[in-house]
């Protein structure tokens, strides 16, 4: 085992970390804490709302990161992609292409959410549909990253 090896491991580890935020926390908001926090008053309910969003900001802003690190670090360092055949590369770069649009809006929604901006603001008012959102573009992110992950490989021919 030598240090790429080690790099590869550390950046799938923070990668799946990462994913289980990125997917975890808006299940957790959208049908735990939301609901629990109709329960307090309006005076309580916002304070709550500001403390959870301040913490969460940070972790949004961190797990962008990581995930783009971890990713291109993955997709550059292992490259599944570069043995196989040419039709079995075009559908993999097609459902890797996806995979990122769907990350891109997924950091938006989240950023959106998390952040301060007044033009966000109706997004944030609406928070329940936005969390729904984006735990069905994170289930579908995991769907495509499975199916990358077990595509099988078809080398690509070579000429005797």
């Amino acid at each position: 085992m030598d240090l790429n090896y080690w790099g590869m491991l550390l950046a799938r580890w923070l990668h799946l970390i990462a994913a289980a935020l990125a997917i975890g926390v808006p299940i957790f908001m959208r049908f735990v804490l939301l609901p629990a926090r109709e329960r307090l008053e309006p005076s309580q309910r916002s304070l709550l709302h500001e403390a959870v969003i301040q913490r969460w900001r940070i972790f949004v802003h961190t797990m962008i990161v990581v995930f783009l690190a971890s990713g291109f670090w993955t997709f550059l360092g292992v490259r599944r992609w570069k043995d196989f055949n040419p039709e079995m590369r075009f559908w993999f770069h097609l459902l890797f292409g996806a995979k990122l649009l769907i990350a891109l809006v997924m950091f938006f929604i989240s950023s959106a959410l998390a952040g301060r901006s007044n033009a966000f603001a109706g997004m944030r008012a609406n928070a329940r549909l936005w969390l729904g959102v984006l735990i069905v573009l994170g289930l579908v992110l995991l769907l495509l990253s499975g199916i990358l992950r077990f595509m099988p490989q078809f080398p690509a021919e070579t000429s005797s």
